[in-house]
């Protein structure tokens, strides 16, 4: 909370002299000056009896925002703290400053940008970014802090993972627009720093790496209707800086590439690159797209948390609407494939389908369904092996996952009695194929919902009922699931009062044993006042109440009576908060 006091103060005394450097008429001296914002507290209680504590028995999570208009500048800011912040490379305690002021917006604290899904793409980090738009240009750029040093607990060998080392970052991107024509250049670089931990045990294999990946583009408008678009990006990993300097002509995969030698050369250095691409035509009620994309094995960028990597993709998605718009129809439709190198024993190739459609014929009823084929195929090349003689050349294996689904509703009523009726139901098939024989392999999942609520404006009151079916037929475990729900809302002392009481009773089977019947309440209470007369008042409050109560009753014995899906346990967990708008 320091850094934050001192952010805070530091932003009292620039704004004046931004201020002063401005033409008062044309940042609006007229309207003055403006605090908003909300404070948050949220606390959570639980016990068990029965059973052991799955969760701990008291949290609490405090959070807030403030947004700071002074003549036509904002000024947010924002904070997260919680007892359960943990000693994480990315922690639960946070703040973030993001002052505003026409096309320029800066950010301070934790924060996250995107520059592109190759380079920077949502990280968050501790430091500082700027976004600027004049005109037709859209600039970028941030530097801070990704990851924070966390050493060993050597009284715990099972969190040598949750070690790293200080991670910085910076990068920026540079685009320009012009009437939908645009082009868009990003870089970003990240580093360890190999001194931030005292020390590494071997066993624990993390290493500090250095990353710098680069990306090209650009939408282009070839007429009103006919569009072009795509992206290229270049990554290059250093998986370990502590390795001697080496010269580039040892690293084949190094050569001929756009930002070879912007890092350290080493064994440990890898490039990397990745493209997608698009040709699209929108009519006046159909649309049509061709999509392709490639992304390279082991692709990585450090400003990511998670990347897809060795796939291609070609797909192609239609679209039209008919009947003056009441019917949508969609599809998607392509071919995914991996193993682009070559390197790897198998290859995997999914067909992917999917169809798409929507259909409302007035107010009252609404209709849509789904239906896609998701298939893949994977070739196994044969591991030589002097004391066995494989008689086939390759392994073929399919898998085809077939699901549709489908949705109805009905409404009906005035403004005041309203009343729907909702019915969902779902299918879905999974099946393998060895070679050119089926599988044993096959599971069939039904899932079924039938729903009916009922509400009273002038009461304000809603009634809501539903009943939930699941079934799943499995090679080795044949599951049912099925129960009912109720619940009632209803709005008190003017409608500043707002409870709910929730019931619902849930029994599963499995291969005919039941694992013993759940039943769930819930009350919940929340409570907002009003000015008298219904005037907005200058703070608003905001207070929740709600406990929930989960009673597990004992299931089959079928000898495993010491586990948790055949005890008979009762929970309680309680939920209490509390906002201050202003």
């Amino acid at each position: 909370m320091k850094h934050l006091y001192i952010l805070f103060i530091l932003y009292l005394l620039f704004v004046p002299f931004v201020i002063r450097a401005q033409n008062l008429e044309e940042i609006g001296i007229k309207k003055g000056a403006k605090l908003s914002g909300s404070v948050n507290l949220n606390a959570v209680g639980y016990a068990a009896k029965g059973i052991e504590a799955r969760r701990d028995p008291f949290n609490w999570f405090l959070s807030g925002n403030l947004n700071v208009n002074l003549f036509g500048y904002n000024a947010p800011l924002s904070f997260s703290y919680s007892n359960a912040g943990g000693n994480f490379t990315q922690p639960f305690n946070q703040f973030s400053f993001a002052p505003q002021y026409k096309w320029v917006k800066t950010y301070i604290g934790y924060s996250s940008m995107t520059f592109s899904p190759y380079t920077l793409a949502g990280y968050t980090f501790l430091g500082g970014g700027v976004e600027v738009t004049p005109d037709k240009w859209k600039i970028a750029a941030m530097y801070g802090r990704l990851k924070k040093a966390v050493s060993y607990n050597l009284q715990d060998s099972t969190q040598y993972t949750e070690a790293s080392y200080k991670r910085m970052g910076y990068g920026f991107k540079v685009g320009y627009d012009n009437n939908g024509n645009t082009v868009t250049v990003s870089l970003f670089q990240a580093k360890d720093d190999i001194n931030s931990l005292p020390f590494v045990l071997p066993e624990s294999q993390i290493t500090p790496q250095q990353n710098i990946a680069v990306s090209l583009g650009g939408h282009l408008k070839v007429t009103s209707a006919l569009f072009i678009e795509g992206e290229y990006g270049l990554s290059a990993l250093n998986t370990d800086i502590r390795k001697n300097k080496e010269s580039i002509d040892t690293i084949a995969i190094a050569n001929h590439n756009l930002i070879q030698g912007l890092l350290p050369q080493n064994s440990t250095q890898r490039y990397y690159d990745a493209f997608n691409g698009s040709v699209g035509y929108q009519g006046s009620w159909y649309k049509l797209q061709v999509k392709y994309e490639r992304i390279a094995p082991e692709y990585t960028t450090l400003g990511a948390y998670y990347f897809n990597n060795d796939m291609r993709n070609i797909t192609i998605v239609p679209a039209v609407q008919l009947f003056q718009n009441k019917l949508t129809l969609s599809a998607n439709v392509g071919l995914q494939q991996n193993n682009l190198d070559k390197t790897r024993n198998a290859t995997t190739k999914r067909v992917v389908g999917a169809l798409n459609a929507t259909y409302a014929p007035n107010e009252n009823w609404n209709f849509a369904g789904n239906y896609s084929n998701f298939s893949s195929y994977t070739n196994m090349r044969p591991q030589l092996d002097p004391y066995y003689k494989n008689t086939l050349d390759t392994l073929n294996y399919y898998q085809v996952t077939q699901t549709s689904s489908g949705t109805a509703t009905y409404s009906f009523g005035d403004k005041n009695q309203r009343q729907s009726i909702m019915l969902m139901g779902s299918y879905q098939r999974a099946n393998t194929h060895v070679g050119y024989a089926e599988g044993n392999d096959l599971s069939d999942f039904y899932t079924g919902n039938l729903a009916y609520s009922y509400s009273l404006a002038p009461k304000s009151l809603t009634l809501a009922t539903a009943f939930n079916y699941y079934l799943s037929n499995a090679s080795t475990v044949n599951s049912l699931y099925w129960g009912p729900t109720l619940s009632v809302t209803k709005g008190l002392l003017a409608k500043t009062l707002r409870s709910s009481l929730a019931s619902s009773f849930n029994k599963t089977t499995a291969n005919g044993a039941s694992s013993g019947p759940v039943w769930n309440n819930r009350l919940s209470l929340s409570y907002s006042p009003k000015k008298a007369g219904g005037e907005k008042q200058a703070g608003r409050h905001n207070a929740m109440l709600g406990i929930n109560r989960m009673q597990k009753f004992a299931g089959t014995d079928t000898g495993t009576s010491n586990t948790t899906a055949s005890k008979k346990y009762t929970e309680w967990t309680i939920n209490s908060s509390y906002t201050y708008s202003f």
